[in-house]
């Protein structure tokens, strides 16, 4: 399988600073009946600092992104249709996709709403082009 795109995601719930990606494996598994979380990453504030979750192996297809098998899926925990992206984790999630597009050569990054246009995803306070563009600086 090659990898072509990065999709970004926001789990639309509070982050608080306890472990919510078992509580979305656990929907996806067991309500939607995935055999897995449907994402391959997860950005969520652990105790005090952003962490780095892993789902889905990458050699995994993900189930984020309807008819969209050939992309990475990574999740920003908290619902930035109210929040704005903390800072922190705005600046972590730039390091993983600046990290993944130069492993996989991978250049092209879309928010979910670009796919799914009745959905906000990953949020409307979730500045998708600015994001593509603080990731073109150093």
């Amino acid at each position: 399988m090659i990898l072509n795109q990065i999709i970004l995601h926001h789990s639309l719930t509070k982050d608080s600073k306890t472990v919510s990606w078992d509580a979305i494996r656990n929907y996806h598994v067991n309500t939607l009946k995935f055999n897995d979380i449907g994402y391959h990453f997860g950005i969520e504030l652990i105790n005090s600092r952003y962490e780095i979750l892993m789902g889905r192996m990458l050699d995994q297809v993900g189930a984020h992104t309807k008819n969209h098998n050939d992309t990475i899926g990574i999740c920003f925990m908290g619902n930035f249709d109210i929040d704005d992206v903390p800072m922190p984790q705005w600046r972590l999630g730039i390091k993983l996709v600046r990290s993944l597009m130069s492993v996989l050569n991978i250049s092209i990054v879309k928010g979910h709403r670009e796919y799914a246009g009745y959905k906000s995803c990953p949020g409307n306070r979730f500045n998708v082009d600015q994001f593509r563009n603080d990731l073109l600086g150093g």
